[in-house]
């Protein structure tokens, strides 16, 4: 693919005013004609005024003189926006997407790309373009399915997890459905001593090898879902020589009610979460983009999943966990199956052995985004990117296609309003991204295609993963910056509770947020759990996900129940997620309002005092945790407190000036607000070192990156935490010249974004 799209970006009018020919001799005959011309006017005016007096001049209260004379003003496009979503028109998006799986690689996910293609092409936007890249990708075996066996000591079957979930109901029983499996786990069978290791976290590890001095290689393990993500269960197991790894969705943190589905949203017995276990991108091609004349590794070299691993349902789970041995699970490892939870190592009946299997297989395959541009018309080189994508499990009513239903409503929103001549300032860039769900592989792909491009000239990044998991309150994960740009346009999104006494969204977050701040809060940590990552982490590029949830307070689960289930339905959707799509449309309207608001303001809404002092609250955390143990091995603190603080100057400065200039005439400066809006654009770039994250380059954002041990959530100074955690749970104390480093860099970078914010900053 080529960038041919991106490089011709500007409007050229200069040809509308240029006519061949004409000089200066004929500009001055013109001119005096027209002098000739405007008095002959002038005189015949008097005269038919004078002839007619003011019989005819429209008088206050005159409406219909009034209306002829000044025609009604066009409505403000936010008003537009938030009149034109159509509950209707996301419904049945809704319907269509989910009628089948849409896994990427697989006729349905193709079968969607068109769809969404040719109805992102009807709405009139500028553009609309496929982007393909060849990439590694991994299946189940739909002839040997996975399982997990129970058998006695002779090889006699005593119980076999399911091949496939039962069909509930219509909506589920489609023969498409793949069988459960862990994308990029290896092939390969398991046959070790059964140990339970509760969530799978580092220290859950290290209490099992410490505290019970259990010795886990060869060893298969068992591993509740949840707290981290899967694939880091995975990496856990891995490093301590495990020989593969059962994952299952326990029900005291996926079903929390008296009935399941169908009769509820809760997670039915034969329930279970497929999911990837490999990292982010192409496995054949890190660091660099899947293009055609890419070069790739071969996939014997790829360091990834060497152990099997496979989920199960919890109804499964509970034949292999009732039959364990040894010492009793410590309380807070104790789930809600009716049984007792056991360590292990074996069962208590020692003629039982247990058997993993994994069939997996991996293949290129052709994954494709879907990605539609509507040109900017003055400043057509800065993009605001709005981003879902739209490969699901199986029907991925919520995750992804909620989003998806949503982002193709407010194209058409967005269509309509450019033909009536509506059009941004800025580019807005649609992206429907592919293989999302097998490790965000186009969004990664294409942010690498396009690195050199985003890294001068996107101004942000706005993802919804998917638009409801459940009808209740907004939850957002922000970079610093962009939270003032997302409260401004909660507080423009009517409240979807019309039986609230709180009238905009805003105002609904605030009172269910059960925040004691003076404003709803935000989350700092956006991780790696979905597409913004390869945006934030490596590109600078500030980022938003955002999506309605449940409760916590109500229900202390680790997320909406039937995740990457079969059972993810449409039928679910409309009776126990989002009935009469209220929440839905009200994301349509909150990501529209956002994207418009971002792409049209003069100055932009970026507030890097927000930055400062997120940092300086990090640092005060670090201090009061390793603080002491840092004083005993000289790490130079003192470097960092100093820099936070210049930072926290200068960054204060740079407000101050800003609202100094808006608040003259210098505001309808082009230039001064180009200058301006670049340095604020370019203040997320200085965080990111290009050097990356020890041991791991393709995190390269010094103050927040996903942690190593938790690809779902971000440490804050990731670098710092987790060489802290390896000095302190794996007496790595080999480590501290590398923390020392690490403080280094986090002192220079902070000093570096506080140079960026002066005049000349040299």
């Amino acid at each position: 693919m080529t960038n041919v799209w991106f490089s011709n970006m500007t409007i050229d009018n200069e040809d509308v005013y240029k006519k061949a020919g004409w000089g200066r001799s004929q500009y001055a005959v013109v001119f005096v004609c027209s002098l000739l011309f405007m008095g002959v006017g002038i005189g015949i005016g008097y005269a038919v005024g004078r002839n007619n007096s003011n019989s005819n001049i429209p008088q206050a209260g005159d409406t219909a003189q009034e209306t002829a004379t000044k025609p009604p003003r066009s409505p403000h496009p936010i008003d537009t926006i938030l009149s034109s979503i159509n509950k209707d028109n996301i419904k049945q998006n809704l319907w269509k997407y989910t009628s089948r799986p849409r896994m990427s690689g697989t006729p349905g996910g193709y079968e969607l790309v068109q769809i969404l293609q040719e109805a992102w092409r009807s709405s009139g936007i500028d553009e609309v373009r496929v982007t393909p890249y060849d990439v590694l990708m991994s299946y189940p075996n739909r002839t040997n399915p996975n399982r997990v066996q129970l058998l006695t000591s002779s090889g006699q079957l005593i119980f076999q997890s399911a091949l496939f979930e039962p069909a509930l109901d219509s909506l589920s029983n489609n023969s498409e459905i793949i069988p459960p499996f862990n994308a990029y786990a290896a092939a390969g069978i398991s046959e070790g001593d059964l140990v339970y290791v509760n969530y799978g976290r580092i220290e859950d590890f290290l209490y099992l090898t410490q505290n019970m001095s259990i010795d886990l290689k060869g060893k298969t393990l068992i591993a509740r879902y949840g707290k981290i993500f899967r694939g880091d269960k995975v990496k856990n197991a891995q490093r301590f020589n495990a020989s593969g790894i059962i994952m299952y969705t326990d029900p005291s943190d996926f079903n929390r009610g008296n009935s399941t589905y169908p009769d509820s949203w809760w997670m039915p017995p034969s329930g279970l979460q497929r999911g990837t276990v490999g990292g982010d991108g192409d496995p054949l091609t890190p660091l660099y983009p899947a293009t055609d004349y890419a070069y790739r590794v071969k996939e014997s070299d790829v360091s990834g999943i060497k152990i099997p691993a496979q989920p199960i349902s919890y109804g499964d789970a509970q034949h292999f966990l009732s039959e364990m041995g040894g010492e009793e699970a410590p309380l807070e490892w104790r789930g809600a199956l009716p049984i007792t939870y056991r360590i292990g190592p074996g069962f208590r009946n020692s003629s039982l052995k247990m058997r993993l299997e994994v069939n997996n297989f991996e293949e290129k395959r052709t994954v494709e985004n879907v990605i539609g541009y509507i040109k900017g018309k003055t400043e057509p080189d800065r993009y605001i990117l709005l981003g879902n994508h739209h490969d699901a499990w199986v029907f991925g009513a919520i995750d992804p296609l909620s989003g998806t239903a949503v982002l193709t409503e407010l194209i058409r929103v967005f269509g309509e309003m450019l033909k009536s001549g509506t059009r941004p300032d800025r580019t807005i860039v649609f992206c429907a991204w592919g293989a999302e769900e097998h490790g965000l592989i186009g969004s990664t792909e294409w942010v690498e295609e396009y690195m050199k491009v985003l890294y001068e000239r996107a101004v942000a990044y706005l993802n919804v993963d998917y638009a409801v998991d459940y009808n209740y309150v907004l939850f957002a994960g922000t970079s610093p910056l962009l939270q003032d740009s997302l409260y401004q346009a909660t507080k423009q999104v009517p409240n979807p509770d019309t039986s609230s006494s709180d009238k905009t969204l805003y105002d609904a977050w605030k009172t269910r947020d059960n925040s004691n701040d003076l404003e709803p809060s935000v989350y700092y940590s956006l991780g790696s759990g979905s597409d913004m990552a390869t945006f934030y982490q490596r590109a600078g590029v500030p980022s938003i996900d955002m999506w309605f949830t449940y409760d916590e307070n109500k229900w202390d689960i680790l997320s909406y129940p039937v995740y990457h289930s079969a059972y993810e339905t449409v039928y679910l959707y409309e009776n126990f997620i989002d009935p009469g799509y209220s929440y839905t449309a009200t994301m349509a309207k909150l990501w529209g309002v956002l994207a418009w608001n971002i792409a049209n303001e003069k100055v932009l809404k970026f507030d890097v005092r927000r930055y400062a002092t997120a940092i300086n609250k990090f640092i005060g955390n670090l201090k009061t945790e390793f603080g002491a143990k840092w004083t005993k091995q000289n790490v130079n603190i003192g470097a960092l407190e100093s820099a936070a603080q210049n930072l926290t100057t200068e960054a204060e400065n740079f407000h101050q000036k800003v609202q100094s200039l808006q608040a003259t005439s210098s505001a309808a400066n082009v230039l001064q607000n180009r200058m301006i809006n670049d340095k604020l654009i370019q203040f997320e770039r200085a965080f990111i070192d290009c050097e990356g994250l020890p041991g791991r380059p393709m995190y390269k954002h010094v103050m927040f990156a996903p942690s190593l041990y938790d690809s779902y959530s971000d440490n804050s100074f990731p670098g710092i935490v987790d060489t802290m955690n390896e000095i302190e749970n794996q007496n790595a104390t080999a480590k501290w010249e590398v923390l020392k480093q690490q403080v280094s860099i986090a002192t220079f970078i902070i000093q570096s974004a506080a140079n960026t914010l002066k005049e000349v900053g040299l």
